[in-house]
């Protein structure tokens, strides 16, 4: 939905005149009224020397509220807030001597899962005397951070990040006063899922913690790691998801020791540099076969542990390692890849996940848990895809999400508890599809409506906690259509929207257009 930054002010309060029985009278200080041609009150709030001065307010000429703030000494202060032609707020700008100083909050309404009747943050932006200063915060419809942007005297300046819906950074743009000076596309997967490029994990100051990269979901390049403080700790070469070896050793100025038998067989191998073991250290049986390795980062601190033999494969039971030493997962590779079952562990030493893999990729029953012992998710997995029901707990035991998947793909009947309500419904590869149902905590009806290929369709109702209609709402495949209607909680009707091709058309039959004339911009 556009957001509205006017406010309506007749042409005549900027001429300090108003109409009274089609005669013009000079405005006089104090508490006054402006008017549509309809009757409708247009503006009103008090005057001072002729100009507008306190609190105002203006008004759609629906009669539904569209601005509201302060003027001090006649300059627009403290928090203005401004309403769509439905009642619900747009925005709220902080205002000192008449320029934006604060935050600006936009919010947005479309989108919204039925049942959801409370917009939310699509914006927030710092100002500084009217210009844009520090970073400024977007947002999906659900909420979820779409993009950071960090601005330096109204101009963008710096690294901005780009999110997708699931909060992972998928493009880095770096700004300089105000163009930008490179774009990097990271942690991108292709239409069948599989990682592609660049993917980088990020510090919560926003240091790089480590980069890698990958072709068509297998490891292919170098691999890097990272410490706080942005010194590179690890340097690994994969191609085609094997360990080639580390990268050129004479690049990196370390020395490689070599330890023998006093038959002169090697038994140990690895790189140093002053003195501190460094990537991968190998150590070999009277045969000349790889018994055991060691991955150590740039700091002397075992990463990973296991066999790696001489062409790069691992095989056999492996331990990875966080930086402090503490184990962070045990499990088998088999040629190369992870098999069997696997176990990752919080820092504390409890289990996080568990689970198999076969050649590579997750299958069977998976479990999740909260850092106090207690399950949290429930996952069935075949050749990698989420297969079979899904189970979500909250730390007191409650179900939160329960529901089926076919080939990664939500399928079936599912379960959700949000917030205040529960949702239930049906989903056909991936897609709402039939009738889908809210209820508040008591079991009360909330919402009800069905969906067609994900998209609402036909007639969607919701509800007060007391069983009073709320809203009506009708939908051809998603395209709003017809008439829209709000009752209060008594069930008396307060609103009638009319939609046409998914477009406002009146509001309580009125038309929605308003005459330039009868617009006036405050900024």
């Amino acid at each position: 939905m556009k957001l509205l930054r006017i406010i309506i002010i007749p042409i005549l309060f900027l001429s300090f005149f108003k109409t009274t029985n089609g005669q013009q009278e000079e405005v006089s200080d104090g508490y006054v009224k402006f008017y549509y041609p309809n009757g409708q009150v247009s503006s009103e709030g008090m005057m001072k020397d002729g100009k507008p001065d306190g609190y105002w307010k203006t008004y759609y000429v629906t009669g539904v509220i569209k601005s509201e703030g302060k003027r001090t000494n006649y300059m627009l202060d403290s928090i203005w807030v401004f309403y769509n032609q439905k009642g619900d707020t747009t925005q709220k700008i902080s205002y000192m001597y008449g320029k934006k100083n604060g935050y600006s909050i936009t919010y947005g309404y479309e989108n919204l899962w039925e049942g959801v009747d409370t917009g939310v943050v699509i914006a927030k932006e710092l100002y500084i005397n009217d210009k844009k200063e520090g970073i400024s915060y977007y947002y999906y419809p659900d909420g979820n951070l779409k993009s950071e942007v960090p601005y330096v005297n109204g101009k963008k300046q710096g690294l901005s990040k780009e999110y997708d819906e699931n909060g992972i950074i998928i493009t880095l743009v770096y700004y300089h006063n105000g163009y930008m000076t490179d774009r990097e596309e990271i942690n991108r997967r292709d239409a069948y899922r599989n990682k592609q490029g660049t993917w980088k994990e990020f510090y919560p100051d926003g240091k790089v913690k480590k980069e890698e990269v990958y072709k068509d979901n297998l490891l292919d390049g170098l691999y890097k790691t990272f410490n706080e403080s942005g010194n590179l700790l690890l340097v690994l070469n994969y191609s085609s998801g094997k360990l080639v070896e580390e990268v050129e050793q004479e690049q990196m100025d370390v020395d490689i020791r070599n330890e023998y038998d006093d038959q002169n067989r090697l038994i140990a191998s690895g790189a140093f540099r002053n003195n501190i073991p460094v990537g991968i250290h190998r150590t070999y049986d009277k045969e000349g076969n790889v018994i055991n390795s060691k991955i150590y980062n740039e700091s002397g601190n075992v990463v990973a542990e296991g066999i790696i033999d001489v062409e790069g494969n691992r095989e056999g039971p492996w331990k990875e390692y966080y930086q402090d030493g503490k184990i962070r997962a045990t499990g088998n590779y088999q040629n190369n890849e992870r098999s069997g079952k696997w176990v990752f562990y919080y820092k504390n030493g409890k289990v996080e996940q568990t689970g198999d893999f076969i050649r590579g990729r997750t299958t069977g029953i998976w479990t999740w848990y909260y850092e106090n012992g207690i399950m949290s998710r429930e996952e069935s997995y075949f050749n990698g895809k989420e297969d079979g029901i899904m189970i979500e707990y909250s730390t007191d035991g409650r179900i939160l999400t329960r529901g089926d998947y076919v080939e990664g793909e939500k399928e079936g009947e599912w379960y959700y508890r949000v917030g205040d309500h529960i949702e239930t419904g049906y989903y056909i590869t991936g897609l709402r599809d039939g009738l889908w149902r809210y209820f508040y905590n008591d079991s009360t009806l909330k919402f009800e409506g069905k969906y067609l290929q994900g998209n609402p369709d036909g007639k969607h109702k919701l509800y007060y906690e007391n069983g009073v209609v709320k809203e009506e709402r009708y939908y051809i495949m998603g395209i709003r259509e017809k008439n829209w209607k709000r009752y209060d909680e008594e069930g008396n009707l307060t609103m009638t929207i009319t939609y046409q091709n998914d477009s406002e058309t009146r509001i309580n039959g009125i038309k929605v257009e308003l005459p330039e004339r009868e617009i006036k911009l405050i900024q």
